[in-house]
């Protein structure tokens, strides 16, 4: 007993010296970020800087800071990269906490479920939170320009135009065009804010908007008769897409039966009679049996959506 509170012990200080670690990591990626607004708002007010050497710490591309911040920006969840870390932290602690004393699980066979589920968890948190942003984007995008046609044709420029967009809309569209609106208000052409507005929603849809209005910009042309045959297009491509989406609906309903029913029939033999299906979490083979079959079940599943999947 004593060697498994020692183990516990010892498990329970490198999770908060990793949580530690973390929390730092990110305090200093915010104080540098601030310290570059600093100096971007320096030289936008003409303010002498002193001359200072840059301190290379590598690719901050390739930081896992940069990343998690990267990924947060193209959704709409208003939480901080501390605040998600600490909430991460939590987590695994309670779940190590949770599979040592409740379940009575050895610590070094708790330690790595304890890490990897609570990551995975998060990392299907933010990928469903950044397909409904980008859905959510899409399904507004026709009507935002043609309230941005409507102001260039007012005869507005394209920044008062946006900012119409911005007065006039919610959500996401709102969220991205306030972006695109103060980005051009501190000097950045037109095609550069459409190409940052691409890299954070990379979607068709935004990838016509962007080539489009870059094109116009560049080559010159009648970019209000753009924007409404854009605009047209995409409402085109929303029918389509639906409709696509409604022919498919049998397979993705087949998919979801099939997948419930193995779960439901051993919920329901579990209820009658418990002791029929102890031997598939207490036999070492029946647990093995029992990964086989979930593993199975996922992979058909995966097969029935990417074959139900229309690319459109």
């Amino acid at each position: 007993m004593s060697d498994i509170l020692l183990l516990f012990a010892a498990s329970f200080a490198v999770f908060a010296g990793l949580a530690l670690f973390l929390l730092i990591r990110a305090d200093r990626t915010r104080r540098a970020h601030r310290a570059r607004l600093l100096r971007v708002r320096s030289d936008v007010l003409e303010t002498p800087l002193k001359p200072t050497k840059r301190i290379k710490t590598g690719d901050e591309s390739q930081s896992l800071t940069a990343r998690i911040e990267r990924q947060l920006v193209q959704t709409s969840l208003r939480v901080s990269i501390p605040e998600l870390l600490a909430q991460l932290s939590l987590a695994m602690l309670g779940l190590y906490a949770v599979a040592v004393l409740v379940l009575d699980l050895h610590p070094l066979i708790a330690l790595p479920a304890s890490i990897v589920l609570p990551v995975l968890a998060a990392l299907l948190i933010l990928r469903i939170a950044k397909n409904r942003y980008r859905t959510a984007f899409t399904s507004e995008l026709p009507e935002a320009l043609d309230v941005f046609a409507r102001g260039l044709r007012a005869g507005r420029p394209v920044s008062d135009s946006l900012a119409i967009v911005v007065e006039n809309a919610k959500g996401p569209i709102q969220t991205e065009f306030t972006r695109c609106r103060d980005e051009m208000r501190m000097g950045t052409t037109l095609p550069d804010t459409l190409g940052r507005l691409e890299a954070r929603i990379p979607t068709p849809e935004v990838s016509f908007f962007a080539v489009a209005t870059s094109l116009q910009a560049e080559t010159g042309g009648n970019l209000i008769e753009t924007m409404e045959g854009l605009a047209n297009q995409l409402r085109e491509r929303r029918k389509l897409r639906k409709k696509a989406r409604a022919l498919s609906s049998e397979a993705r309903a087949s998919a979801v039966i099939l997948a419930s029913l193995p779960f439901a029939v051993a919920f329901l033999l579990a209820a009658l009679n418990g002791a029929y299906l102890e031997p598939l979490y207490t036999d070492p083979r029946g647990q093995v049996m029992s990964v086989v079959a979930v593993t199975s079940i996922a992979a058909g599943v995966f097969l029935m959506a990417q074959m139900g999947k229309l690319d459109v």
